[in-house]
């Protein structure tokens, strides 16, 4: 589980970086960077959450 969990972090980190260029765009309309930014929140969460999900696997998870 942890390869799979490992995967879905490196996959929002890129998101993450991704969107932050995004935003910085000066060419977007408001409404396009406010999207950008809505998008920039969620993907935060998600980072949040799949990152505190790993940190309980591996506390549950006997070392071998």
């Amino acid at each position: 589980m942890d390869k799979a969990l490992g995967f879905h972090i490196s996959y929002l980190e890129q998101t993450l970086d991704s969107l932050h260029e995004k935003a910085m765009d000066e060419g977007r309309t408001r409404a396009e960077r406010n999207r950008v930014e809505s998008e920039i929140r969620a993907a935060e969460l998600a980072l949040v959450y799949y990152k505190k999900a790993l940190e309980l696997e591996q506390q549950l998870t006997p070392r071998s």
